[in-house]
């Protein structure tokens, strides 16, 4: 496959798809290392479709990608996950009605997740993040286009994944 990696974009790397679909066009069964880079994408998304805080649904696609940057996805992987989500695209449903979110109110899903579940920590974090700690993310998030966003931070045919949990290491290919 040497040859695949010197034909794109010019710097001689490939997206993740490209990837996988060189693998794949070779017969060969696909490893998540040889996909994703998850030295720097540590977690993954193989839970719920969406994630409710009162009023609000936010849809979370399966496969969705993190760095674990924002806050320790660990400690409670909903909220973690719904928040690097809405960095990505911040839109979500209000009662059924799609709408667009600020940054605080993004930071404010993570907090209130976090008090919901009653995980202080959380809770801590996101008040941190309200007060302006994720500026400079979501600064640099706005200037790119969001349905770019969304697809480079998915795993690649998400749904022929087994993701076994939140650590990306752990996905093995069911085809």
């Amino acid at each position: 496959m040497a040859w695949v990696a010197d034909r794109h974009h010019g710097n001689g790397t490939m997206t993740p798809s490209e990837k996988l679909d060189a693998i794949l066009a070779a017969g060969q069964t696909p490893r998540i290392q040889d996909v994703v880079d998850c030295k720097r994408y540590k977690y993954v998304w193989g839970g719920e479709k969406a994630i409710r805080v009162g009023d609000w649904l936010v849809y979370i696609p399966h496969g969705l990608l993190s760095d674990g940057a924002s806050c320790v996805p660990d400690r409670l992987p909903e909220a973690f996950f719904a928040h690097d989500r809405l960095y990505l695209s911040p839109w979500a449903y209000y009662r059924g009605v799609r709408k667009r979110l600020t940054r605080r109110q993004c930071d404010m899903m993570y907090l209130r997740i976090g008090l919901r579940r009653r995980v202080w920590l959380v809770v801590l974090e996101g008040a941190g993040l309200v007060f302006g700690a994720g500026r400079k993310a979501w600064n640099d998030y706005r200037s790119q286009n969001e349905d770019t966003l969304i697809e480079s931070h998915t795993v690649p045919r998400a749904a022929c994944w087994q993701l076994i949990s939140n650590r990306t290491t752990d996905a093995e290919w069911i085809g």
